[in-house]
């Protein structure tokens, strides 16, 4: 599609979203600086764009680029929430918190951004608000059982058991999740070698452009653990 239609951002993202998933962010990023040279108000591109720079480790540009997205279009939950996230990763945890909590008001039924909500508010010594939060939430399909489990309603096991499916791409996707969202609830409760395990589990099962592979390695570093 590039080849036959070289002018059309979205092939460009497309393709960046592809080498994304292969871990290749050097070649990712370049289709999205061609993507923004097209269409230089895509808050979508500027978003992708900090993703990339964010998983490649460079949060400087990460935040650049949320922040400009955010500046295109101001309701643009998932830039909130991944500047809150590369945030948290340069060590702000106010500014994190207060970008989270603002992609979860503009999505409130987003079970991540609620989920990271609470995490965030919970190194800041703030108030939980997850047990509200669920009530706009989906409790039936998955990540239902990670909510519960912060909720103190469902043992880290069970939720590891809830993650199995048929669908293999499924079931990954999910037990990354049941193991990276088990550590951050091991961390919280000063499990730390507990907390390593599960972080290396996720950084190893994970897929490369998910936030929780980037999530676990970036928590490993910060415990003085290798992946």
């Amino acid at each position: 599609m590039i080849r036959l239609a070289p002018e059309v951002a979205d092939a460009r993202q497309d393709r960046a979203q592809f080498y994304q998933m292969q871990g290749d962010y050097e070649r990712a990023i370049a289709d999205l600086n061609e993507a923004i040279r097209l269409d230089p108000k895509s808050a979508v591109a500027y978003n992708n764009r900090g993703s990339a720079y964010a998983f490649q480790g460079d949060i400087d540009r990460a935040i650049a680029d949320f922040s400009e997205a955010i500046r295109l279009d101001p309701k643009s939950a998932d830039a909130y929430y991944n500047r809150g996230l590369a945030y948290l990763y340069s060590g702000d945890l106010a500014k994190a918190l207060a970008d989270v909590s603002e992609a979860s008001e503009l999505d409130p039924q987003d079970a991540y951004k609620a989920l990271w909500a609470d995490i965030l508010a919970q190194r800041n010594n703030a108030a939980s608000r997850l047990s509200q939060a669920s009530a706009q939430i989906d409790m039936t399909p998955w990540p239902g059982p990670i909510i519960r489990m912060f909720l103190g309603r469902m043992p880290p096991e069970a939720v590891l058991a809830a993650a199995d499916d048929p669908d293999a791409k499924k079931k990954k996707s999910q037990v990354c999740d049941a193991n990276f969202y088990s550590g951050e609830l091991a961390l919280r409760l000063n499990a730390k070698d507990e907390a390593v395990r599960l972080f290396r589990l996720a950084a190893s099962g994970c897929a490369r452009d998910v936030n929780e592979w980037f999530a676990a390695n970036a928590e490993l570093k910060a415990l003085g653990a290798a992946p």
